[in-house]
């Protein structure tokens, strides 16, 4: 259709609320709206009186058709375009991926608390307490990490009070990080609450009022001459000081709030969130988005409501540096006070502390976008420069390679990596164990393992054919890997990494000719954390194989236990520790284990 042809359409719409879908000449939804009045939106993109510019006019030049869905209120739009989003993933719409997951820490109820890191809040004791959600589990284990270490919490896998005076105090105890539960008479319950009421005013930021009140319980312990303990509260103050000279104080103490800043060129967007707690900006996230994802402030409207969704925890304040149109503010300050069980101000600030933290976070969100761009510019031009330097037809956007690890002929996998535009992309890695090859036979294994990976379609989510593939090993691998290839009727490169007698990376082969890295140090350390990486994930997961059966052969060994109880058990506790601390009582609970049974597994452990 022309745009006149869409534009006499539009005029058709009811002025009521719905979705609309903008869809090419090929009927592929390459944009997702909603609007409370469907005529006047629509309209507005096909009419010659209203300007369109950058991303937005592209689109509109490559829109054919259109379909729209009505709905009963503007809230019920808002959550159907959401659902189309995530159906069609269309390529104008910004997006923000299903498989981001927010971790918390919680705190569990019960006698002695304990640490820990969780995606889930639904999934322990409603009397649980929880801290977050923070961007990654790397800043939430390394927060239970300051906690713990702080205030002498345990760490380790035991279950208290009913592993108290129960085996070995670990290496913490004895290097003065943990309090040492595990010895009874050790550390009393109460001594123990007061730990943990301490690490509790941590999480929430309240440094200032847990340096005073640490203070004063050293003072104490001091003029009592406690010296150990008032030694254990100055230990305390050292770790809360180093911990708190980490964040920002940006605000009154009281304060929680999340600032949204953002940038934007004809290069693409970035998003910035701040997240202030107890008045000190204590964590971050930053969302990149491409030149053709279209960043107005119904888009930045879609988003947040797909990022609270995600987060699963709304702050009763939330700041942006966008002005949202009255629509579309009054809509989603709707749908985030229903999320957060009250009510909630969605506002941008024009003076003060909180305009000055919507200033921050747009600088935030400039820097970091432009230092995206200045990595990825720099990757580039190695990989650029990588191709050429192998001779390859094109830039290996996307690179494989494998490694054959197994423990005397048994336990033999394969591992492959997978590295995306110059990185490791973990999240892609996979591991195949021989399911027909017996015995120590690395080319049969691979020939197994690359058969098996290469059954599956290009275009399969995950499964993205490479640009590039790279054998931990010489002429034999190379061979074998393009056998494999030939029967596909794949036309991929691949080539060896020939090791030298220190075990790196010097050579490489393509099964006929040898290409030296000498000349080339940049290449060779490159290949080089490829291999050291290929090697390690490939000979993890070897080990894993093997300490799993190791562990099932322990058990078959217990009268009354063949192998499909030994699955049973290890399947039920999840963890070999959580199985030998078991009670009798425990054991029986499992399908198939009766008393006597139990009572020989409890012996086993128990000698």
């Amino acid at each position: 259709m022309t745009k006149e042809e869409l534009l006499e359409k539009a005029k058709l719409l009811p002025l009521t609320p719905g979705v609309y879908l903008m869809r090419n000449r090929a009927g592929t939804v390459i944009y997702v709206g909603k609007s409370k009045a469907l005529r006047n939106r629509v309209s507005s993109y096909f009419s010659p009186s209203v300007p369109h510019y950058g991303k937005t006019e592209k689109m509109i030049r490559s829109v054919c058709d259109f379909e729209v869905y009505h709905t009963a209120t503007e809230l019920e739009a808002l959550l159907q375009e959401n659902a189309f989003i995530k159906q069609f993933q269309p390529h104008y719409n910004i997006k923000l991926k299903d498989s981001v997951v927010y971790p918390y820490i919680r705190l569990s109820a019960g006698e002695y608390p304990a640490l820990s890191v969780v995606y889930n809040r639904s999934g322990g004791n409603e009397k649980d307490r929880y801290f977050g959600p923070f961007s990654s589990s790397h800043v939430a284990y390394e927060i239970v990490s300051a906690a713990s270490r702080a205030f002498g919490l345990p760490t380790c896998r035991k279950a208290f009070p009913k592993d108290i005076g129960k085996g070995r105090p670990c290496l913490n105890y004895h290097i003065g990080q943990c309090c040492g539960l595990c010895i009874r008479g050790q550390v009393s319950a109460g001594e123990y609450r007061e730990r943990v009421a301490g690490a509790t005013q941590l999480l929430r930021g309240e440094y200032g009022g847990l340096l005073k009140q640490l203070a004063e319980q050293m003072e104490q312990a001091s003029e009592s001459e406690q010296y150990e303990r008032a030694a254990r509260y100055r230990d305390c103050i050292r770790a809360v000081k180093k911990l708190g000279d980490k964040q920002q104080i940006v605000a009154d103490p009281d304060v929680e709030a999340d600032i949204v800043g953002l940038y934007q060129d004809d290069l693409g967007s970035a998003v910035a969130l701040l997240f202030v707690r107890g008045g000190a900006i204590t964590d971050r996230d930053c969302f990149f988005f491409g030149a053709d994802e279209i960043l107005n402030p119904a888009a930045l409207e879609g988003l947040l409501q797909r990022f609270y969704e995600l987060r699963g925890f709304v702050p009763r304040r939330i700041c942006l540096s966008m002005e949202l149109p009255e629509e579309e503010s009054t809509l989603l300050t709707s749908w985030l006070s229903e999320k957060a069980g009250g009510k909630v101000q969605l506002y941008r600030p024009k003076r003060g502390e909180f305009r000055a933290l919507t200033d921050r976070a747009d600088e935030n969100a400039k820097q970091l976008l432009l230092h995206r761009r200045a990595e990825e510019e720099k990757q580039g031009g190695f990989l650029l420069s990588f191709a050429q330097f192998l001779h390859l037809e094109v830039v290996p956007d996307r690179i494989e390679a494998y490694d054959i690890s197994n423990s005397g002929g048994e336990h033999t996998s394969c591992g492959m990596i997978v590295l995306e535009h110059g990185k490791f992309a973990k999240r892609q890695y996979r591991s195949f164990s021989m399911r027909e090859v017996e015995g120590q036979n690395d080319i049969a294994s691979l020939t197994e393992a690359l058969t098996r990976r290469f059954a599956h379609d290009g275009a399969e989510a995950g499964w993205e054919y490479p640009d590039l593939i790279l054998m931990d090993g010489g002429v034999a691998q190379v061979h074998a890997a393009q056998a494999v290839l030939a029967q596909r009727g794949l036309s991929i490169p691949v080539l060896g990494m020939v090791k030298d007698e220190h075990h790196k990376t010097r050579t490489l082969t393509d099964g006929e000719n040898e290409l030296s890295l000498n000349r080339r140090q940049d290449v060779f350390v490159f290949l080089y954390k490829i291999q050291e990486e290929v090697h390690r994930f490939s000979l993890s997961r070897m080990d894993a194989r093997r300490r799993k059966t190791v562990k099932q052969s322990s058990l078959t060994a217990i009268r009354g236990v063949g192998e499909a109880k030994a699955q049973a058990l290890l399947a039920h506790f999840g963890t070999y520790e959580k199985l030998k601390t078991a009670t009798e009582e425990e054991l029986q609970e499992v399908k198939g284990i009766n008393a006597e049974t139990a009572h020989n597994i409890y012996l086993h452990f128990h000698r």
